[in-house]
Order: structure tokens, then sequence, then C-alpha cells
């Protein structure tokens, strides 16, 4: 237990310091969601159910909120109104991003992290510029049967021609991916 809990902080720490800015709440369990569905190795720590906001993570929200190993590391800002989508925002304190620069380096000798680390770069290069309701779109439209609870899909199931049409503009997604989309 205790060494999956280490592992996870990290994974959050690594995921954090990946790109040095604030991230909502919600895009940050979105993306490791999207990283969980890639990596498999994931899998071993991390469970997400079907929730009001798309797949959920309890582990996640607690480790956010209540870190054991890496207190410190960084700042969780709730949302300034609470119909704020995003939940907050997360950032690393400089205690994290020195505890960031010292965890990177030793994951970049571990071949077998490399195409983790370069994952998610990637994804949050990708997704961290995507508006909530963009992001849980691709969400949604990938993983169908994370709207079975979802309180919010209605509301973005009405949007969704405009927001894939956004995403399509901003390159994030192909001619092919925006009909997929709009078809349903």
């Amino acid at each position: 237990m205790a060494d999956r809990l280490k592992a996870l902080e990290k994974f959050i720490l690594l995921t954090l310091g990946a790109i040095d800015r604030p991230i909502s709440i919600l895009h940050l369990e979105k993306e490791v969601f999207l990283l969980w569905n890639f990596h498999p190795d994931i899998h071993n720590y991390l469970n997400f159910i079907k929730h009001y906001k798309g797949p959920y993570s309890e582990e996640i929200s607690k480790i956010i909120h209540h870190p054991f190993y890496l207190n410190n590391c960084w700042e969780y800002q709730p949302p300034i109104n609470s119909s704020d989508l995003g939940g907050g925002y997360v950032e690393l304190t400089d205690a994290g991003r020195l505890e960031y620069r010292k965890f990177y380096s030793d994951a970049k000798g571990i071949e077998s992290l490399l195409p983790l680390l370069s994952g998610i770069k990637m994804v949050r290069e990708l997704y961290d510029n995507l508006s909530s309701e963009e992001l849980l779109l691709l969400i949604y439209s990938t993983y169908p049967e994370y709207t079975e609870f979802s309180k919010i899909y209605k509301g973005i199931e009405r949007k969704k021609k405009q927001l894939a049409k956004n995403l399509l503009d901003n390159g994030v997604i192909d001619d092919r991916r925006f009909e997929e989309i709009i078809a349903g």
C-alpha cells in the first residue's frame, strides 16, 4: 500500500511538472485518465469510475488535497465560483519544482519510463489548452460509457457541433474525427 501511494504521488508530480503551470482539477483528472488508458502499468495504481463529470478517480482527489509523501509539493486553489467546471486549480510549489527535477532526472535514467514521460508531456501540451467542455466532449465521444452518470453530458451534447468545430479549427482533431463526433 505504501509503495503504491508513493508511486501514485510521484506520478501526479510528474504530470504536474511536465508543463509547469496551473492545471484545473478536471484537466488533471481527465488527462491522467487518458494516460491510464494508454499505459496499462498505471492500472495498478488508479481506478476510475463513472461519475457526474465523466471518469473520476478518488485516489487523485485524495492525493491532491492530502498528499502523504510529497507534502508541500503542490497547492490546490478552489474554484472562484461554484459553476466552474474545472473544480479549482493545482500547481507546483517551489519545493515541488525541486522535487520534480530530482525525480524526473532519476526517471529519465529508467528506460521503461521514457514512453510514459513522453506521453505525459504530450498529453499536457495537447489537452491543457482545451476548455473543460472541449476536453469532456473528447472524453465522452471516445469513452461513451462514462456518460452514464454525467450531470453535464446533455449540455455538452447540445453544444457538440460548436465544440467539435473549435477542436477542428485549433488542429486538435482532423475532419474524420470531427465527422465521427458530430455523428455521435
